[in-house]
C-alpha cells in the first residue's frame, strides 16, 4: 500500500511539474477583436522561437491579437483546456494553429466507418463529447477517442484551426523547416490580388464526361470574379492529358494563387520530393487520397509547404473522401480577403484539415467585413440583406448562413433554386436544403435531376437515391432515357432505379417510352422487359439477412452493404433483426450502426421512432449506446 502511495504521489508531482512548464505570452497589440492563439511543444519553440515571435508580429500587423502558448503536451485535452479558457473569455478566439510536435486526436464513431480518424475537430469544434480510449503504445503522439453517444454529429467548429508539422522523425530537420516555412509567411504580404487559378481534375474524377468538364469553368468563373481576362487568369488542365510534366510545370508559375488538383497525386509528390522542387501556388487544394494524413510519417500536404516556393497553405483530407464532395464550396471567398481559416471552416467535416497559416488572406475586396461577421454570433438579419446583393458569392454565404442557423428557411431556398442565374447559388441552396430533410427539399430533388449544371443534376440522383421516394421515379426514368450525353449521370442512374421495387421502376420507365417517339422504342421497351424479369439487388440482399445458415460476418457485410447502397426497401427486414433477442448482438448491433446511414430516407421518422422504442426496452448498455448515436445521425441538428 505504501508503495502504491508513494508512486501515485510521484506521478502527481511530474503532472504538476509538467503542467508548470506551460508557458503563455499575451498578445502585443491592445484591441477588442477575437484573438488567435499559436500553439507550440516545447522543443519546436526553443529551436524556432525567433521565427514564431517573426510571425506572431505578422499575422497582429494584419490586426489580430495573438497568443503564444507553449509547453509539453502529454495529451490532447492539455491543449484544449487552454483554447477552451481562451474562447470563454469576453474576447473570445477566433482561430488557432497547432505547430510542432502536437498531440493527434484519432478518433472513432463519428461517422460509421469503424476506422479510428487523425481529425483536429477534437480542438476546435467544442460542441463535440468524447470518450478517452488510450494512447498509442508505439506512436505516442496518437491519442485514441470516441465519440459519445450523446454528442452532436454536425461539425460546427467554434474557430477555426490549422497544423504546421514537419513529416519524419528527423528532429533537426524539423525545426529548420519550420522556422524557414514561418520566416516564410512572416515576409509574405497579404495584399495579393486572387487573379490566377489553376485546376487539374484526373479522368477518373470525371468518369470520362466532358460535360462536367466543360461546366466547371462556368462554377469557377461565378466563384472568382477578379480573374484577369487571359488565357493565364483561368486555367483548366484537360482531364484526359493532366499529365505530371503539365501539373509541375503550373506549379513553377510564381503568378499562380490557387491551385485545385483533384486526382492522386503520389508520382507528383515524389518527383517534388526527388528533384527538391519548390512550389509556387499561394494556396493549394488537395482532393487526393489521403493527401493530409498527419498522424503518418509521410504525409502529401506538407512537401508543398516547407519549401522555398511561395506556398502558404494547403488543404487536404486525412483519409479518403467520396468523389461527390466538393471542396471549392465558399471559396470565392478567398476573391474577397477572407482568411482561409474562415473559408476552410464553412461546411467542414471530420477528414479535412488546413495546413499552413489559417490567417492568410488575398486583397481585401469585400466592404462587408465579413472577416468579423463570420466568426460573431448568427445574425439574420444581416444574412437576409447579404443575400440580396447580386454577388453569387456573397449569396452562397448567406443561403448556407440562413439555412443551416434558423427555421422556416426552406422557402427562401427553394426560391433561389428556382430562380437564380448562378450555378454556384442554386448548387448551395440544394445542399443547404438537404439539411432540412423535408417535402420542400424532396420537390427541390425532383426539380435538380434535370438541372443545366452537371453537378446539380449529379447531386440531385445522388439525394434521389438517398431519399428513396418514389415520388421521383417519373422524373428518374426521364433522365434514363434522355439524358444520355451526361456519362456520370448515366453511370448512377441504374443502381438509384435498383434501389426502388422493381415493378414499379418498369412500369414508369415502359410508360415514358410508350409516351415517346424514340426511334429504336420497341426495341427498348423489350430490353427492359428482359431487365425486370431478373431478381433485384435488394431481393438478393433480404434472402441474405433471412437464411440463418449463413455465417454471421457473411451478413454483417450484406446489412453494410444494403445501408451503403440505400436499399430503403429493407428497412423493415433489419429492424426486425434488430428486435430478435435470438439473433447474435455483433449482428443486432451492425444492423443499428446501418440504419444510421439512412439519415436522408423518406423512412428516416420511423426508424427514430423504432430507436426510442428500443431505448426503452432492456436491451444491453453496448446495444443501447449504438442505438443513442444512430438516433443522433438521423435527427434533424
Amino acid at each position: 500500500m505504501q508503495k502504491y502511495l508513494l508512486s501515485l504521489l510521484a506521478l502527481l508531482y511530474m503532472v504538476s511539474i509538467a503542467k508548470g512548464q506551460l508557458k503563455i505570452e499575451k498578445p502585443t497589440l491592445s484591441t477588442t477583436k477575437k484573438a488567435f492563439a499559436i500553439i507550440v511543444d516545447q522543443e519546436t519553440y526553443n529551436n524556432t522561437q525567433d521565427a514564431i515571435k517573426a510571425y506572431q508580429k505578422a499575422v497582429e500587423s494584419d490586426g489580430i491579437p495573438t497568443y503564444v502558448i507553449y509547453g509539453v503536451f502529454h495529451r490532447p485535452e492539455d491543449i484544449k483546456k487552454e483554447l477552451i479558457k481562451l474562447y470563454k473569455t469576453k474576447q473570445s478566439l477566433e482561430g488557432a494553429v497547432f505547430i510542432g510536435n502536437i498531440p493527434i486526436p484519432m478518433v472513432y464513431d463519428l461517422s460509421i466507418d469503424t476506422l479510428p480518424i487523425p481529425s483536429d475537430r477534437f480542438y476546435d469544434d467544442l460542441n463535440l463529447t468524447f470518450d478517452y480510449i488510450k494512447q498509442d503504445p508505439v506512436h505516442t503522439n496518437l491519442h485514441y477517442y470516441k465519440l459519445q453517444g450523446s454528442s452532436p454529429r454536425r461539425i460546427n467548429p467554434d474557430f477555426y484551426s490549422a497544423r504546421i508539422c514537419y513529416p519524419g522523425l528527423k528532429h533537426s530537420e524539423s525545426y529548420k523547416a519550420i522556422n524557414n516555412y514561418l520566416l516564410k509567411v512572416a515576409r509574405t504580404r497579404r495584399d495579393n490580388i486572387l487573379d490566377h487559378v489553376v485546376s487539374s481534375t484526373s479522368r477518373d474524377s470525371y468518369k470520362g464526361c466532358t460535360s462536367a468538364w466543360k461546366d466547371e469553368i462556368k462554377a469557377y468563373k461565378e466563384y472568382f470574379p477578379f480573374l484577369v481576362k487571359q488565357v493565364s487568369g483561368l486555367r483548366q488542365l484537360p482531364f484526359h492529358n493532366n499529365s505530371e510534366h503539365a501539373i509541375l510545370n503550373e506549379m513553377q508559375r510564381k503568378e499562380v494563387d490557387l491551385f485545385l488538383i483533384r486526382s492522386d497525386s503520389t508520382s507528383t509528390i515524389s518527383t517534388i520530393q526527388d528533384k527538391q522542387l519548390d512550389t509556387y501556388p499561394l494556396y493549394m487544394i488537395l482532393e487526393c487520397p489521403s493527401a493530409g494524413a498527419f498522424d503518418s510519417l509521410e504525409y502529401a500536404a506538407a512537401h508543398y509547404l516547407f519549401n522555398a516556393g511561395n506556398t502558404i497553405a494547403v488543404q487536404a483530407c486525412t483519409r479518403p473522401m467520396p468523389r461527390d464532395s466538393w471542396s471549392l464550396n465558399f471559396s470565392g471567398l478567398l476573391s474577397y480577403g477572407i482568411r482561409l481559416g474562415h473559408v476552410h471552416n464553412l461546411d467542414l467535416n471530420l477528414e479535412r484539415h488546413l495546413f499552413g497559416d489559417p490567417t492568410f488572406h488575398f486583397a481585401i475586396k469585400d466592404t462587408e467585413k465579413l472577416n468579423e461577421r463570420i466568426s460573431q454570433q448568427d445574425d439574420r438579419e444581416y444574412w437576409t440583406a447579404l443575400l440580396k446583393k447580386d454577388s453569387p458569392v456573397y449569396q452562397t454565404l448567406a443561403l448556407f448562413k440562413l439555412g443551416t442557423n434558423t427555421v422556416n428557411t426552406s422557402d427562401t431556398l427553394s426560391s433561389y433554386f428556382d430562380r437564380s442565374p448562378y450555378r454556384t447559388v442554386r448548387l448551395q441552396a440544394l445542399n443547404t436544403l438537404s439539411t432540412h430533410k423535408n417535402a420542400t427539399f424532396t420537390k427541390t430533388v425532383d426539380k435538380g435531376l434535370t438541372d443545366e449544371y452537371e453537378m446539380i443534376a449529379r447531386q440531385s440522383l445522388i439525394y434521389a437515391r438517398m431519399i428513396g421516394d418514389t415520388t421521383l421515379l417519373p422524373s428518374l426514368t426521364q433522365v434514363w432515357i434522355n439524358d444520355k450525353s451526361r456519362v456520370r449521370i448515366q453511370q448512377i442512374i441504374r443502381p438509384t432505379l435498383g434501389i426502388f421495387d422493381s415493378s414499379m421502376v418498369e412500369k414508369e420507365l415502359l410508360k415514358a417510352l410508350n409516351n415517346s417517339n424514340r426511334i429504336h422504342r420497341e426495341k427498348e421497351i423489350e430490353d427492359i422487359q428482359d431487365l425486370y424479369t431478373q431478381s433485384s439487388l435488394w431481393e438478393s440482399a433480404l434472402a441474405k439477412i433471412q437464411d440463418k445458415s449463413n455465417s454471421q460476418e457473411e451478413r454483417i457485410a450484406v446489412v453494410r452493404s444494403i445501408a451503403s447502397h440505400h436499399c430503403h426497401l429493407c428497412i423493415d427486414r433489419i429492424l426486425d433483426v434488430v428486435n430478435d433477442k435470438q439473433e447474435p448482438l455483433e449482428l443486432r448491433r451492425a444492423c443499428i450502426i446501418a440504419l444510421g446511414a439512412f439519415n436522408y430516407s423518406q423512412e428516416r421518422e420511423k426508424i427514430i421512432t423504432h430507436c426510442q422504442d428500443l431505448l426503452k426496452s432492456k436491451a444491453s448498455k453496448a446495444l443501447k449506446n449504438e442505438i443513442e448515436q444512430t438516433i443522433y445521425r438521423l435527427k434533424i441538428e
